[in-house]
């Protein structure tokens, strides 16, 4: 497999260093997603189209920006591996953290592209993106695709909500123990848990910005949840200590069931009544 090495700055005068696969053959038949959601429907009409265009994959190290908020955006990711946050800054200078971007996850799709980008993604751990090419063109001539992606976005949008809501209704306790269970959830299904163990690289001053809180009061929330034994955070692994407890805390609202994750049909969300 053939390796090129490119630079990016970034505004900070960092650099983002990508490192580029050039066989798509090579890279994609060892990818534990191929056979789920959007990269499944991709690699699909890639093999049938005769057109040599071809995904591109790049390693981001951590700390490094994919993007920022404000850059003219004209491609969309999907996250390989590792963690990257989707954040926004507040005409304040504050940091929202709009949501975790987990393995198989589309990262950058936003209205009439390309475009200002309305976030920034930055890495909180070394991953490798896919850069998915001429993607408006393929739903274009290929429905079951644009139908895909509409259900991966509305699936974004809901958790979003969700999120909304408990950093507007919600005490801290809930916040936290949400964001925790909402995360081994989806670690769950993508098979990234040890049991009740999933990594977290976030920091306490992500969750902050994640939640509306500052960063003493997500200590103090972890100590208690932990006193409690409901979840532990150490060196960056996240254990939900009881189940029950901390589901019957969040209310219940997040239900997340696989349905045949193996054959790329996603999982569905359920509220309940």
């Amino acid at each position: 497999m053939r390796l090129s090495f490119t630079v990016n700055q970034t505004h900070n005068n960092k650099r983002n260093i990508f490192l580029k696969t050039k066989s798509l053959i090579d890279f994609c038949a060892f990818c534990p997603k191929k056979h789920e959601g959007l990269c499944k429907n991709v690699l699909e009409i890639l093999g049938k189209e005769s057109k040599s265009h071809s995904p591109s994959h790049y390693s981001l190290p951590s700390k490094h920006y994919l993007f920022h908020q404000g850059d003219q955006l004209d491609k969309n990711y999907i996250l390989r591996d590792g963690w990257i946050l989707l954040t926004k800054m507040s005409v304040q200078g504050k940091r929202q953290v709009i949501r975790s971007v987990l393995p198989g996850d589309l990262i950058g799709f936003q209205p009439n592209m390309p475009a200002s980008s309305v976030y920034s993604a930055i890495a909180v751990q070394d991953s490798i993106v896919c850069n998915i090419p001429d993607i408006i063109e393929m739903c274009n001539h290929h429905p079951q695709l644009a139908l895909k992606l509409i259900s991966v976005k509305a699936y974004d949008i809901t958790l979003t909500e969700l999120y909304m809501i408990n950093i507007a209704h919600c005490s801290a306790h809930e916040k936290v123990a949400f964001m925790a269970l909402e995360l081994y959830q989806r670690l769950k299904l993508r098979g990234l848990n040890n049991g009740y163990i999933i990594p977290c690289p976030l920091t306490q001053g992500d969750i902050a910005d994640m939640l509306g809180l500052t960063t003493i009061h997500v200590n103090r929330t972890l100590h208690k949840l932990e006193h409690e034994q409901l979840i532990s955070l150490h060196n960056h692994k996240l254990t939900i200590l009881d189940y029950g407890r901390l589901d019957a805390m969040v209310g219940d609202e997040l239900k997340y069931r696989e349905k045949d994750t193996s054959h790329g049909k996603g999982c569905k969300v359920y509220f309940k009544s």
